[in-house]
């Protein structure tokens, strides 16, 4: 599962209401592989959820190198051209662990080998 957000924009003589938002992710930087997208979304404006469905519709990609990801933003009839988000290892999180006694321990997921 990815989330992607749009956490801030400079509107430039726009003066409408950010009301929709196209969001892709793909396998490879020029976006020729599109796993999901959600196009003109008006629920998911600032911050959408994907699950990273596989290609053939079999599952879903749980072992990702690297993840890219773009977003327009629809601000009334005006659209933005593409914001490309830098591509993220999806090996690449920390994890927080619960232990029994109750204190938290953090993990790295490539360096404690969770994958």
């Amino acid at each position: 599962m990815a989330m992607l957000s749009i956490i801030d924009y400079i509107d430039i003589n726009c003066k409408g209401y950010h009301n929709a938002t196209t969001w892709q992710v793909a396998l490879d930087p020029d976006f020729t592989q599109i796993i999901d997208e959600s196009i003109e979304d008006k629920v998911n404006v600032q911050t959408w959820h994907t699950m990273l469905p596989k290609i053939d519709g079999s599952g879903y990609y749980a072992d990702l190198d690297n993840l890219y990801a773009r977003a327009k933003v629809h601000i009334d009839n005006s659209v933005s051209e593409w914001f490309i988000m830098e591509p993220k290892n999806q090996n690449k999180q920390k994890i927080i662990v619960t232990e029994l006694d109750g204190t938290l321990t953090e993990y790295d997921s490539i360096e404690d080998n969770f994958n």
